[in-house]
C-alpha cells in the first residue's frame, strides 16, 4: 500500500457514511416514489432542510442522485436497489449496515478490551434491518448455491439459523418434491412467516423455533448452515455441529455457507479479513472460520465426505455427508 492508497482507503468511510444515513433516513426511499426538490423532500420527511440541501448536494456528486432543474431523483439504475418495494431491493442490507457502522466507529474500544460493542437494544427495527437485510443478500446468492447442490432426490431441508429463510424459499422453488423448515429464533419467525407469505409455498414450508446451541434440528435429509458459524468460537460451533448430526438422517447433506479464510494462516481474502473485524466488534467470539477447520470440528460430529467450492468472491460452500 502507497500513501496515496492509504489516504483514499481511509477516506472510504465518508462516501458510504452519506449513502448510508441517506438510505436510513428515508431519502432514497422518497425520491424512488417521485422526484422532488430539496425542501419538499426535507417537509416530506421531517428532516432538516439545510442539512438535507447538503446532504442531496453530496449524493448528486456522488453519483446516488440525479438532478434536473432544482428536482432530485434517483437514477434508473439504482431505482430496483433503493426501492424498498422492489424485489431486488439492497435498502434493507444497507439499513444493516448502518447499525454495523455504529459499532465500526468503536473499534478502538474493542481493541482496548476485547470485547464487543454492547447494543443499546434488540429493539424490533434493528432485528427487523437485519433479517431482511439478510433477505436481500441471500436473494443474490441463492441461484448459485442451488445451482451448486442438486436437492432434486431430498425429502425435507432444514435451513439452521434461517432468518427470513429466503435460501430455503428459493430451495423450494427450484426443486418441487422438496419441503423445508426455517429453524430459528422465537423473535425471528413472526418475520420468517411474513416474508414467506407471499411466495406461495403452502404447506411445503414450516417454522419451528429452537436454539441450534442448545436444540436439535427437526428432522431431515440436508441441512442448510448459512451465515451462522462465524458468529460462535469453537465451542458454539461444535455444539451446532452436534445438534445439526442429531437430526439430520444418516447419509443426509450439511451444507455450510460462509465467508471463509483461504487456508488456517488467514492469509486470505481480504473479504473474510474484513468480515473478521466485523465479528470482533459485534459479538465475544466470532470468527471467520478456514474450509478445514470446519471440517475437523464438523468430523467430530459424525460428518465427512467433504467437497469444497467457490460460489462468488466472498462467499464458499463446504458439503459434507452424515455418515452412518
Amino acid at each position: 500500500m502507497t500513501p496515496e492508497e492509504l489516504e483514499e482507503t481511509v477516506g472510504g468511510f465518508q462516501a458510504a457514511t452519506i449513502i448510508l444515513a441517506a438510505n436510513h433516513a428515508g431519502i432514497f426511499g422518497a425520491l424512488c416514489t417521485a422526484p422532488m426538490g430539496s425542501a419538499e423532500l426535507a417537509k416530506r420527511l421531517k428532516l432538516d432542510g439545510r442539512a438535507v440541501a447538503t446532504v442531496t448536494d453530496a449524493l448528486v456528486c456522488l453519483g446516488a442522485l440525479e438532478r434536473e432543474g432544482d428536482r432530485l431523483r434517483v437514477p434508473l439504475a439504482l431505482v430496483p436497489a433503493l426501492d424498498r418495494s422492489s424485489p431486488a431491493t439492497h435498502a434493507n442490507a444497507l439499513d444493516h449496515r448502518w447499525y454495523v457502522l455504529q459499532r465500526w466507529a468503536r473499534l478502538d474500544s474493542v481493541l482496548e478490551t476485547g470485547e464487543p460493542i454492547p447494543r443499546l437494544q434488540e429493539d424490533e427495527e434493528r432485528l427487523r434491518a437485519f433479517i431482511l437485510g439478510m433477505a436481500d443478500m441471500a436473494r443474490r446468492g441463492a441461484a448459485a448455491l442451488w445451482s451448486a447442490v442438486d436437492l432434486s432426490g431430498r425429502a425435507h431441508l432444514v435451513d439452521v439459523g434461517g432468518g427470513p429463510g429466503e435460501l430455503a424459499l428459493a430451495a423450494l422453488e427450484r426443486f418441487p418434491g422438496l419441503g423445508a423448515t426455517i429453524f430459528d429464533l422465537p423473535a425471528v419467525l413472526p418475520i420468517a412467516r411474513e416474508y414467506a407469505a407471499g411466495r406461495g409455498l403452502g404447506e411445503r414450508i414450516r417454522f419451528t423455533a429452537g436454539d441450534a446451541l442448545r436444540d436439535d434440528i427437526p428432522a431431515c435429509d440436508a441441512a442448510l448452515v448459512s451465515s451462522l458459524l462465524h458468529s460462535y468460537g469453537q465451542d458454539g460451533v461444535r455444539k451446532i455441529a452436534r445438534h445439526v448430526a442429531a437430526g439430520l438422517k444418516p447419509g443426509g447433506l450439511v451444507l455450510i455457507r460462509e465467508f471463509m479464510w483461504d487456508d488456517e494462516a488467514h492469509s486470505g481474502p481480504l473479504t473474510a479479513a474484513l468480515f473478521a473485524v466485523n465479528m470482533l466488534s459485534g459479538t465475544p467470539d466470532g470468527q471467520c472460520w478456514a474450509a478445514s477447520e470446519l471440517q475437523e470440528i464438523f468430523g467430530t460430529a459424525g460428518f465427512g465426505g467433504w467437497k469444497l467450492s467457490r460460489l462468488d468472491p466472498r462467499t464458499s460452500l463446504l458439503v459434507g455427508l452424515r455418515q452412518v
